[in-house]
């Protein structure tokens, strides 16, 4: 497992990405092409841009992304990053503008893990429902979320929840992710 671990972050550093998790991206991209069809993305958790480089590179020339994070992120071109707590009163007015107009909503976001496992759990599906939720607000009927969410106790309510939301929900396990991490993508296409 180490092993593999290893490949994807050397694969990583060579071809230029700063984290593994660009390809997690390329292959549901690949799959789905979430990127290419979009003229508007939202990117949550952006750092450290590891997705942000991988919407770069393969957006349309004129599609605009914005990226938001808590932390700092080196700037990618192409991409405009916002610093924002997105619980916050700046992003709620930052949003205003943006209903019903978004295709592409991707979270590669994470709680920082405690140890203890149903603190952790709960706080990741929270995370989870606060896409959801955004995606009511801001997403194109046709449009599209994409989320790392996790299997465990709470996966199958996530999935029921992005059931009642969109017409067609996937779970993917890309390559990337780690064997023994029990990380999975929830995907939901067109809004009901």
């Amino acid at each position: 497992m180490k092993n593999t671990f290893d490949t994807w972050a050397k694969r990583a550093k060579s071809e230029g990405y700063r984290s593994r998790a660009s390809y997690k991206l390329l292959e549901i991209d690949k799959k789905y092409q979430l990127i290419s069809k979009s003229n508007l993305i939202f990117e949550l958790g952006s750092s450290p841009g590891g997705w942000s480089q991988v919407i770069s590179k393969n957006k349309k020339s004129d599609c605009e992304c914005i990226a938001i994070d808590l932390l700092d992120m080196k700037e990618v071109e192409g991409i405009n990053f916002y610093k924002l707590d997105l619980y916050s009163d700046k992003f709620n007015k930052k949003i205003e503008d943006y209903s019903n107009s978004v295709d592409l909503i991707l979270s590669d976001m994470s709680v920082n893990l405690s140890g203890i496992k149903i603190v952790d759990e709960e706080g990741n599906k929270d995370l989870n429902l606060f896409c959801l939720e955004l995606s009511k607000k801001i997403l194109k009927p046709d449009g599209a979320l994409l989320i790392k969410s996790f299997n465990n106790s709470n996966l199958l309510y996530l999935k029921k929840e992005f059931e009642r939301l969109f017409t067609n929900v996937y779970i993917e396990k890309p390559l990337a992710s780690k064997t023994s991490s029990p990380e999975v993508y929830l995907l939901g296409l067109v809004l009901k």
